[in-house]
């Protein structure tokens, strides 16, 4: 098992602020400094799929980002993800993290330590540009991300 995070962008970047796990997942990229990201490993996807548990079964910590129509003024919420058992007959399409983090456990017998950073967006249409709001949100999550890192792996 790898002693890394995997901090992992859900969304589709081509639907407007679907795409704010990804664009999380290029800043951080972009901006971890050179200890912290041999400790950090990224990826995108645009929704998650039974073919991400053997990945995910490599690493003790996960942070998922995703955007969320959240109500309210929050920028963005952090949740510890429990695993869950989807519903049965078992498909190969899995719609939650909690079913895939189970999926994960079930098959390879390692049940990651696994965050939620949902960032609240305002529009879900056709277009390849987050609105100002969802930056925004994003750049605040994007501190959370940090500071979470910073706990799983101290560096100093």
């Amino acid at each position: 098992m790898k002693q890394k995070v995997l901090v992992v962008g859900i969304g589709n970047p081509v639907r407007q602020d679907d795409g704010i796990g990804p664009y999380c997942v290029k800043i951080l990229q972009q901006t971890l400094d050179g200890a912290k990201r041999k400790l950090v490993d990224c990826m995108t996807v645009h929704q998650l799929d039974v073919i991400h548990c053997d990945t995910f079964s490599e690493y003790p910590f996960i942070i998922f980002i995703d955007a969320d129509a959240l109500n309210g003024p929050e920028a963005f919420r952090l949740e510890v993800i429990h695993p869950e058992p989807g519903p049965q007959p078992f498909t190969s399409h899995i719609g939650s993290i909690p079913e895939i983090l189970s999926l994960t456990g079930s098959i390879f017998g390692v049940f990651p330590k696994a965050y939620l950073v949902a960032v609240r967006g305002m529009s879900f249409e056709v277009g390849e540009d987050l609105t100002p709001v969802a930056v925004k949100n994003a750049n605040e999550a994007l501190e959370i991300v940090n500071r979470l890192i910073d706990e799983l792996f101290p560096l100093g």
